[in-house]
């Protein structure tokens, strides 16, 4: 068939569906054309930092992602979503027929099950309207086998392990939908995190690392995009530059109503670089541009998406050392099981979670730092290359299949 156009699609609920949008963009052949379509739904956004804040919110979406509840959940909502696809198809149309050439095929890749659903439950009308055909592939972004991801809208669906792919498969017979074909891939990365770290900068990671360098100690810490534990976060850096002046620290935050506060009480401290934009799409690239443009050698965050960036080595662009916060959420949980599966979650490997509070987990760090454990790891971690599910290539090897499967 003739090159496909490549629609990326961008959710507005947190983050990760965006990294991971973004890692697929990065990694796609450069003859492939490309647009990204990124619809006014703002619903998500409020939804998802409504569930990730509020207590009650956040142990209601705990309990209806197991057992029974899930069950009972994701039949309901996801009829809700086939049914309210609310401008989409209009504003897809739109983008489509604003290109040069409409495409006689393309291919959407869904980082969000929400939009696959929606934009799934539409095709047939797109088809006829556009004159073209339409395949849909969704991407799991977290190794998290919650129901609502057997997206039988989508006509492939790529999991980050062979269990989930499984255990939805399982879920998707007993519930009588379409069967959906599964693929497993690595977690996509940006290939620019994948690449070696010049002679320079390898050698400043490593004196980071080392007890007693004078070497400035880089950490990155980006805020969710539902911005949660913000203070944890203000007071782990106070702390930690109390302890040594050697800590710096990289800040990446969407500016928000609810992020101003914070993002006053860090702007006039001198061992705080703070990147700020309103743009969920740009505070993706700054948080990419940090780690291009500086030696980042620890990284504090959640272990949402970011957990994996453990598949990638201590001496390539991305493999700071990640202190994870305490999880919150079912998929967090269940990252972390994936990372401690395969060998990535220990002392002397690629990640660990931190004590609760933020003196603790400041002291935990310091010590860390301190007593040479991560320049041990930096020194004599080994990733298991036999081991497929943790390559750091998923995002190219995803583009050789999907491109492949439906020519």
């Amino acid at each position: 068939m003739d090159k496909p156009l490549i629609v990326f699609t961008y959710a507005p609920a947190g983050l990760g569906h965006i990294r991971v949008a973004d890692a697929l963009m990065e990694s796609l052949p450069k003859d492939i054309d490309s647009v990204t379509f990124s619809p006014s739904y703002e619903a998500i956004q409020w939804i998802h930092r409504f569930s990730s804040l509020n207590i009650f919110a956040r142990r209601l979406m705990e309990w209806i992602q197991h057992g029974t509840p899930q069950t009972i959940f994701t039949r309901y909502y996801r009829k809700y979503l086939k049914t309210h696809t609310g401008d989409l198809f209009l504003e897809f149309t739109s983008l489509i027929k604003s290109q040069k050439k409409i495409p006689k095929t393309i291919i959407i890749t869904s980082t969000h099950f929400g939009l696959t659903y929606q934009l799934g439950s539409i095709k047939e009308e797109l088809e006829k309207e556009l004159n073209t055909k339409i395949y849909l592939v969704a991407q799991i972004t977290d190794d998290s086998p919650q129901y609502i991801w057997y997206t039988d809208t989508a006509n492939l669906i790529i999991a980050p392990s062979l269990k989930t792919a499984q255990i939805l498969q399982k879920y998707g017979a007993k519930e009588n939908l379409k069967e959906v074909p599964f693929q497993v891939f690595p977690y996509p990365i940006i290939p620019s995190f994948i690449k070696t770290l010049s002679p320079e900068k390898l050698i400043s990671r490593q004196k980071q690392y080392t007890p007693k360098s004078d070497e400035l100690i880089n950490i990155i810490i980006p805020i969710s995009g539902a911005a949660v534990g913000m203070k944890f976060f203000t007071r782990i850096m106070e702390k930690l530059h109390k302890l040594s002046d050697r800590f710096i620290f990289h800040v990446v935050c969407r500016k928000a109503p609810f992020t101003q506060d914070f993002i006053k009480d860090i702007d006039n401290k001198d061992y705080i670089n703070l990147y700020v934009s309103e743009s969920y799409q740009e505070i993706v690239h700054m948080y990419n541009r940090v780690y291009q443009n500086h030696v980042i050698s620890s990284e504090i965050t959640k272990p949402s998406e970011q957990s994996f960036k453990a598949l990638l080595k201590p001496d390539s662009v991305g493999g700071s050392f990640l202190f994870f916060a305490n999880p919150i959420g079912r998929q967090e949980y269940d990252n972390l099981k994936f990372l401690k599966k395969n060998g990535l979650l220990s002392n002397n490997s690629r990640a660990i979670v931190l004590p609760v509070g933020s003196t603790s987990s400041a002291k935990f760090i310091y010590k860390y730092y301190q007593k040479g454990i991560l320049l041990d790891a930096f020194k004599k971690f080994k990733p298991d290359r036999d081991n497929f599910e943790i390559q750091p290539t998923g995002a190219i090897l995803f583009w050789k299949a999907v491109l492949n499967y439906f020519n």
